[in-house]
């Protein structure tokens, strides 16, 4: 074991240098900076002379003004007393969430009767979804069990927690290309190029191939496992500098793409959800990675064939065929990292009679797939040492 991790040290050191590590945080900045940019620009309110409310004067109102505010009847009443238009976030981000549960009917147009059964209408339209999913055919057992755990948010806060929202909704694209630049990093571990490795040559001469192979595969998920937390931070800080923390205790059903979610859970929670699928994902990039670069040997076509997966799970995202993503993309890590999904889609597996979230199913699934690419990894590795290819 000890001269396992001084070579996983050794390796460690070979791919992820001083230069690496900047060149890794750069780009982690300037793409976590990027999403920031074009999310503040989305809260500048424009008017008939350029920008007539900036996204600090936005969020600074919505802070002022939503404080320890609950969807009730009184805050819909005066959102229906509004003479004017609504412009600051907090008051269109409520008009969106009526207009959903009203189909597209304002919060000026709601009658007496629509204020009082602003949650009971919730639950007509959750049900009415699920009994007309196609594509599940939930049975009628398990559409009453989905509807009661629903039922259990009878009041939404309605605070501030606009910072929580752009970071669960913005994390989904960031996620995949994190994991895309981590797999990147891993080439050189396993692949060679054209060139002679002799540091290779002498460490396998000095401790054995075999050894060798095992400190690579330790140091491929302890160098993804620290570049992925290292980046989800600095996401996080970037992300979150500009909007504040409030908001982390407040319930999903708070943002429009989540309102009619059955996930009984706070934006801080959906946050680590997001973070523990991606981590699913990351390990089975990992070993997917490593499989491949065994297998091809050369680390330019271990890219190739890295780039052409990708490319074949985005046409897939893009086709958006249910029976394609069901048994096959939902298992992969640019789906599994499309996060809303999960909270959204009510997608649901029967394993031997279990009823079975997606996000469970999926997480289990691909582990086990990581598992299985990685057995097959060294198998073929121990084969290529047996055959005397080394």
């Amino acid at each position: 074991m000890t001269r396992t991790m001084s070579l996983a040290a050794i390796e460690g050191k070979r791919i992820l240098n001083i230069r690496i590590i900047l060149a890794f945080l750069a780009i982690v900045v300037v793409l976590s900076g990027y999403s920031v940019h074009s999310t503040l620009r989305r809260y500048d309110v424009p008017g008939k002379d350029g920008v007539m409310v900036t996204w600090s004067e936005n969020l600074a109102h919505a802070k002022a003004g939503s404080q320890g505010k609950y969807i009730d009847r009184d805050l819909l009443e005066r959102m229906r007393q509004y003479g004017g238009a609504f412009v600051y976030i907090d008051e269109t981000n409520l008009e969106e969430l009526v207009m959903a549960n009203y189909e597209v009917r304002s919060a000026q147009e709601l009658s007496d009767e629509d204020i009082g059964r602003f949650y009971t209408r919730r639950l007509d339209n959750i049900r009415t979804m699920l009994e007309e999913n196609q594509q599940v055919q939930y049975t009628q057992e398990e559409i009453d069990r989905l509807v009661q755990r629903a039922s259990k948010i009878s009041e939404i806060s309605f605070a501030y927690a606009e910072g929580w929202k752009v970071l669960n909704d913005d994390m989904e694209s960031y996620a995949a290309l994190l994991l895309i630049l981590i797999a990147v990093l891993l080439l050189p571990l396993f692949g060679t190029d054209a060139k002679g490795d002799m540091g290779e040559l002498y460490r396998s001469a000095k401790y054995g191939k075999r050894p060798l192979d095992h400190a690579r595969v330790l140091t491929a998920f302890c160098v993804g496992a620290f570049l992925y937390i290292v980046g989800i931070l600095l996401f996080f800080v970037i992300s979150m500098a500009p909007f504040g923390l409030e908001g982390w205790n407040q319930e999903i059903q708070s943002n429009r793409r989540t309102f009619f979610s059955l996930y009984n859970i706070t934006n801080m929670q959906q946050f680590f959800l997001n973070v523990a699928v991606g981590f699913v994902a990351l390990l089975f990039v990992v070993s997917f990675i490593i499989l491949i670069t065994i297998i091809m040997d050369k680390m330019m076509t271990s890219a190739v064939v890295f780039i052409f997966f990708w490319i074949l799970l985005l046409l897939f995202d893009q086709m958006y065929l249910w029976p394609v993503n069901h048994y096959f993309a939902n298992f992969m890590p640019l789906r599994m990292t499309s996060f809303s999904h999960y909270y959204i889609g009510n997608e649901a597996y029967r394993i031997f009679g279990v009823s079975l979230s997606c996000m469970t199913w999926s997480c289990l699934l691909a582990g086990l797939l990581a598992g299985m690419l990685l057995a097959s990894a060294i198998l073929w590795e121990r084969g290529k040492r047996k055959r005397g290819v080394y």
